[in-house]
């Protein structure tokens, strides 16, 4: 995965003040060029890995379509 160049970033605010989770994905320094940052209240961190997976396997899915 190569990191977003300058002219394709975009910003975006959310107000998650009622959120019960998260996932923040930014160009970084890992391996892949992004840095993660996740959090979840109000709801096990089992749920909401779960949800997350089920959003990655749907990204999956598109990206095999």
């Amino acid at each position: 995965m190569n990191a977003p160049s300058p002219d394709n970033v975009t910003m975006t605010a959310v107000d998650g003040r009622d959120a019960l989770a998260f996932a923040i994905i930014r160009p970084g320094t890992t391996s892949d060029g992004v840095t993660i940052e996740a959090a979840a209240n109000g709801i096990s961190k089992e749920t909401a890995a779960y949800v997350l997976r089920h959003v990655a396997d749907q990204g999956d899915a598109e990206a095999q379509q």
